[in-house]
């Protein structure tokens, strides 16, 4: 059986991408680091990768797939999209929900202690892309939400190819490449690496909330455009590596969102 060329492409490119901007971050030129990663940090990184690379998405295939068949089998293609219209689906309509969410994280106490390991990076790179603590990953609208629609959309290989293009500019956007000339046009449509520095910002996490797009910042009041880069990236009130990762509910560390959004 020949596999198709669409599936090939859903599978490589968040992987191809890692490769590409992992050693683009070590040959090209980059803004300063700020920050030092230990080695607490480093496993925090590659426990997120093997979540959301491989446990996350194999959920998502396994209910959608398996489950939802059998659950809603009148379900299945329902909305009849086509590849295109899955496809925009999930590159702009899956991101609108991640903004809201993504605000939600920074508003409510609870939500931001599971959100706060990944603002607890001391710097970013292509490498802090899936840092988060480990319940956080089954939080996302990317496995709530991103089966269901695959599902009924009409086509699950135009809706899985935005999901692939998702993660990649996800690892984009969190690299330290220094900015091109170009980054300027860039940034009316997409959140880039530099929109993306100023969210993770010690001091003011809470602007440039969107994933792909950056129209929803702008519509809605929480872009922060400029040159200028964080020069602190680690928020103040998370806990040790791991209880960040294992158990960020963990007693004695502030509630407190950082700011309302």
């Amino acid at each position: 059986m020949l596999i198709e060329p669409s599936a090939v492409l859903i599978v490589t490119l968040p992987l191809l991408t890692f490769f590409a901007l992992s050693i683009g971050e070590c040959v090209l030129r980059t803004v300063p680091a700020r920050g030092q990663e230990t080695g607490a940090d480093m496993v925090i990184n590659l426990s997120g990768f093997a979540m959301q690379g491989a446990l996350i998405p194999a959920i998502g295939y396994l209910f959608s797939h398996s489950l939802l068949p059998r659950l809603a089998p009148a379900g299945e293609g329902v909305l009849g999209f086509g590849f295109w219209g899955a496809f925009l689906l999930c590159l702009v309509g899956v991101d609108f929900l991640y903004y809201w969410q993504h605000r939600l994280f920074h508003r409510i106490g609870l939500l931001w202690r599971l959100h706060r390991c990944h603002h607890a990076a001391p710097t970013l790179s292509v490498w802090s892309t899936a840092r988060n603590s480990l319940l956080m990953h089954f939080l996302f609208v990317y496995l709530l939400v991103n089966p269901w629609l695959a599902y009924l959309a009409g086509s699950v290989e135009g809706f899985l190819l935005a999901a692939s293009v998702t993660a990649s500019l996800d690892l984009w956007r969190h690299t330290r490449l220094a900015p091109a000339p170009y980054w300027s046009a860039v940034e009316w449509l997409l959140i880039t690496p530099r929109l993306h520095h100023r969210h993770h910002d010690a001091a003011d996490p809470c602007k440039n909330f969107g994933a792909n797009l950056s129209v929803w910042d702008r519509l809605f009041g929480t872009l922060r455009a400029g040159n200028t880069y964080p020069t602190t990236y680690a928020v103040s009130d998370a806990p040790d590596p791991w209880s960040q990762l294992l158990h960020p509910l963990s007693v004695g560390h502030a509630l407190d969102p950082p700011r309302r959004a």
